[in-house]
């Protein structure tokens, strides 16, 4: 079993990611790709994500306090989370008959960067969470035939180090390239998974036509 803390940073935005931002982010580095479809648990709670990563292997995700207000720069605030991971979390999680889950396709392009700002070249064989460093990513997302995008940090390794571990990544990638005006980091639409899915619920969006009841392990 795995088990990571991070401490994360993460906006949506409604409709498809704007060229110009995936340009930007991606500037003549590949960074890893990665295509999947992940089946969450829909369930209302913020600070809990229940996940079968790829429709596969269980994953438990537990915020570990409220969320605070972080500033990485001007006009750029965000809603920080601190979260532990269990991968896989099967035994961790009680799913009952009545679970349902939704299906959300991913196509999620990350970054990486050391504690001195430094890009880490990444790969399926060192996409592992080891040492100090910080994981950035743009991702589109498909949800019951909605599209959106979202933008975000990951900073992993000694807890004590992961507030200057963003705001290092962060220097990093808008050095020399100033970022999209649609790039827009406002702490309004700053949160995480489960708290983006359950604002998505809560307006009008097709009925859960892509939604399965019951525990498909």
């Amino acid at each position: 079993m795995v088990v990571d803390l991070t401490t994360e940073v993460r906006w949506f935005f409604d409709g498809r990611l704007p060229p110009d931002v995936l340009s930007w982010f991606t500037d003549g580095i590949v960074g890893l790709l990665e295509e999947r479809c992940d089946r969450y648990r829909l369930d209302e709670q913020v600070d809990i994500g229940v996940k079968r990563r790829a429709q596969t292997k269980l994953e438990l995700k537990l915020r570990l306090r409220p969320p605070e207000l972080f500033i990485l720069g001007r006009y750029v605030e965000g809603s920080l989370e601190t979260w532990q991971r269990w991968s896989p979390a099967d035994g961790r999680i009680y799913l009952t008959d009545n679970t349902i889950w939704v299906d959300i396709a991913k196509r999620v392009i990350k970054r990486r960067f050391d504690v001195d700002g430094r890009e880490v070249p990444l790969s399926e064989a060192n996409r592992a969470m080891t040492g100090d460093g910080c994981d950035i990513e743009v991702a589109t997302v498909e949800v019951n035939g909605q599209s959106a995008w979202t933008f975000a940090f990951a900073a992993f390794g000694h807890v004590d180090n992961h507030r200057q571990l963003l705001e290092t990544a962060w220097d990093a990638v808008v050095s020399g390239r100033p970022r999209p005006d649609r790039l827009r980091l406002d702490y309004v639409n700053s949160c995480g998974y489960p708290e983006w899915m359950t604002r998505f619920y809560s307006h009008p969006h097709p009925a859960l036509s892509h939604s399965y009841p019951g525990d498909l392990s």
